[in-house]
């Protein structure tokens, strides 16, 4: 049976911390806003047990239910490591996909989402009009924020 707009098939989280982080934070993406930067320029509801989950942890193991919203378009995850190291931290993208599975495995975390497919939108580079920062536009979150914009397959 295929699920309906009302039957929703649950994705589920599973993350383990292995390295002190700083935090993890997830979001729905139900529209952007290219003005902002980081967290900011996606507008949907974030999921506090993820955050207060991870925050300041050397060793967390979180097992969530997502809850979908029919709007959103896609989940963003973000991890930010211990000492904001830019290149550490994690960054993961990802729409329903019953069936599918996302899985990141390294020294700082194991993460498995169920009937989840991860987005690869590392490679784009987007050109919107206007002026913007060079804090912006190295910014995974702004990146994905004009991926989803500019019409990108999701």
């Amino acid at each position: 049976m295929i699920p309906s707009k009302n039957m929703l098939t649950p994705m589920r989280l599973h993350l383990e911390i292995r390295k002190k982080c700083n935090f993890f934070w997830l979001r729905d993406i139900r529209d952007v806003d290219i003005s902002q930067c980081c967290a900011k320029c996606f507008i949907g509801e974030k999921d506090n047990r993820v955050y207060y989950g991870t925050l300041h942890k050397s060793q967390a193991v979180l097992d969530i239910e997502i809850n979908q919203h029919p709007a959103a378009k896609a989940y963003y995850l973000c991890g930010l490591s211990d000492g904001f190291v830019w290149a550490l931290n994690t960054h993961c993208a990802f729409v329903p996909a019953p069936g599918s599975e996302v899985r990141i495995d390294n020294d700082r975390i194991f993460l498995v989402i169920t009937n989840a497919k991860r987005i690869h939108f590392w490679d784009y580079t987007p050109h919107p009009k206007g002026n913007y920062t060079e804090a912006q536009r190295t910014c995974r979150n702004w990146i994905f924020a004009n991926y989803i914009k500019d019409g990108m397959p999701l």
